[in-house]
């Protein structure tokens, strides 16, 4: 049977791993880190202990202690996409665990409206002799020719059609305006993206 564990448990597992030492650990110190990082009670500490040992995450050792079976296979279900990943795959951030994908997402956010990036774009675009959509990737020159074909889309639009997360969307458009190939445009309530010269 998989196991697969949910944030609480992974939470009392990282704090497992920050007081384990070599003999083991004691479960008063499980319970100090849980309550300080997690707000846990010790009653809850004490129920998710047991659901590991249940499950053969955590053993007693010949000397009495309990200790972490670091070759026992564990999953967790990222709160972000839904997916399961091996319990040796995940990203630990401010309290939350994610999988690589969505770790990697949060953290690659492209600022839209960041005029040294401009300034930088030009000058190496300029540089390197690239006008228009030349050095683009095969993405980017699709979402330009969307854009400027449709004469203006919405983000939504554009990351329903294109198969695309919002942040993946959002980068891809705020490396076109960098490019200054695009730009945002108010209409009526909606916010669009539209042809830079238009």
């Amino acid at each position: 049977m998989k196991l697969v564990l949910d944030e609480e448990e992974v939470g009392v597992l990282e704090c497992i791993k920050e007081v384990q030492i070599d003999c083991g650990f004691h479960i008063r110190d499980v319970i100090k880190k849980a309550k300080a990082g997690y707000g846990m009670s010790r009653s809850k500490v004490y129920e998710i202990v047991g659901y590991l040992e249940f499950h053969g995450l955590v053993r007693t050792n010949n000397s009495g202690y309990r200790e972490l079976d670091e070759a026992k296979e564990f999953f967790i279900t990222c709160p972000e996409c839904g997916r399961e990943i091996s319990g040796s795959e995940y990203f630990k951030e401010n309290g939350c665990v994610t999988c690589e994908d969505c770790y990697l997402e949060a953290h690659q956010k492209i600022k839209f409206a960041d005029p040294m990036a401009v300034r930088s774009k030009k000058l190496f675009r300029k540089q390197h002799g690239l006008e228009g959509t030349e050095g683009l990737t095969d993405l980017q020159k699709e979402l330009y020719d969307f854009i400027l074909t449709e004469g203006g889309a919405t983000p939504e639009k554009i990351s329903k059609l294109f198969g695309l997360t919002p942040q993946e969307t959002t980068n891809q458009l705020a490396l076109l305006r960098h490019c200054e190939l695009l730009k945002w445009r108010k209409i009526g309530d909606e916010i669009y993206m539209v042809p830079f010269d238009s």
